[in-house]
This record gives C-alpha cells, structure tokens and sequence, in this order.
C-alpha cells in the first residue's frame, strides 16, 4: 500500500469543510426553531382583545334573567 493510495482513502480537507459547514447550518436551523417554537408556546400579556373578556370575569358580569322593557 502505497502513501498515495492511503491519501486517497481519506476525504480531502475541502470535503471535510464541507460536512463541517452542512453539519453547522444543521445546528443554527435546530436552536433557531426552538428559540422559536419555545416563544410560541408562552402565553403573550397585554395582546388580547377589546372584546376578549377573562372566563372567571365573563361569570360575574351576567346579569339575572330580567331586564328592563
């Protein structure tokens, strides 16, 4: 086995780079979508509606069956 056949066997340091660079935009494009996904999942304050009204809130704005003709 020759020294030019073993450097052959071995990828070149271009492909090297390469798979480094895939293997590094896979990582960015992981922690990018967490980041992400772990924001969606926090319940925003302060963003609800004029007209949205709290459950526990809506219960003691009913009034009773009569109203006034």
């Amino acid at each position: 086995m020759s020294a030019s056949y073993a450097g052959e066997l071995l990828m070149s340091w271009g492909y090297w780079g390469i798979v480094a660079g895939l293997v590094a935009l896979l990582v960015v494009f992981f922690v990018c979508m967490e980041i992400l996904y772990s924001r969606a999942r926090k319940p925003l304050d302060g963003l609800a509606g004029v007209g949205d009204v709290p459950a526990k809130q809506a219960e003691t704005t009913r009034t009773s069956g009569k109203h006034a003709a």
